[in-house]
């Protein structure tokens, strides 16, 4: 449920953030990717390959949320990587979108390691 949740209120902020032109109030929403935090290990996700490489802090991450913001954006992805993995989903058939999510919060390491 947590990437359909994801998903949900992605689609709901930028809708809401439509509705609201031109009444003064704004909605932003953020899409960090992976980012240092207790999250990971609260998860079980601390061995994902998810999380090995390019993870932003979560101060990087406030620092852009705040300037994105600031500047009125609707729609904020810090981080190049997790722009271009933002990017790259529209390139695919949707199907396949669950099945890399998969795979990326698998344990890293090979399969012969995890027997």
């Amino acid at each position: 449920m947590y990437y359909a949740s994801k998903a949900y209120v992605l689609s709901f902020s930028e809708a809401l953030a439509n509705e609201l032109k031109g009444t003064g109030v704004s909605a932003s929403v953020l899409c960090p990717g992976p980012t240092r935090s207790g999250f990971q290990q609260s998860a079980g996700m601390d061995s994902s390959k998810l999380f090995r490489r390019g993870v932003m802090s979560a101060s990087d991450v406030a620092e852009v949320a705040y300037r994105g913001l600031m500047k009125g954006r609707t729609t904020i992805i810090p981080g190049w990587r997790n722009k271009m993995l933002a990017f790259s989903v529209r390139l695919g058939p949707r199907k396949l979108l669950p099945m890399i999510v998969r795979f990326m919060q698998e344990p890293a390491g090979d399969k012969s390691e995890q027997a």
